[in-house]
């Protein structure tokens, strides 16, 4: 009964780590994410920034000085 528990054991082992992405696979992954993370950045950026009028700010900023 042992020696079928270490094997099974054993080869449920060998077959989590085989299933895992290579190397290579894993650091595409991240330079996809990395990638997608920026682009979704950059298009949540661009309006917030044509939005936002320069001078209003320094307006308000002028007013709280005096």
């Amino acid at each position: 009964m042992t020696k079928f528990s270490v094997l099974t054991v054993s080869a449920f082992t060998l077959f989590l780590i085989s299933c895992k992405p290579a190397a290579e696979d894993r650091v595409k992954m991240h330079e996809n994410a990395k990638r997608v993370s920026d682009s979704i950045a950059k298009t949540i950026d661009i309006p917030l920034n044509e939005v936002k009028p320069q001078a209003a700010i320094s307006a308000i900023v002028d007013s709280t000085k005096k």
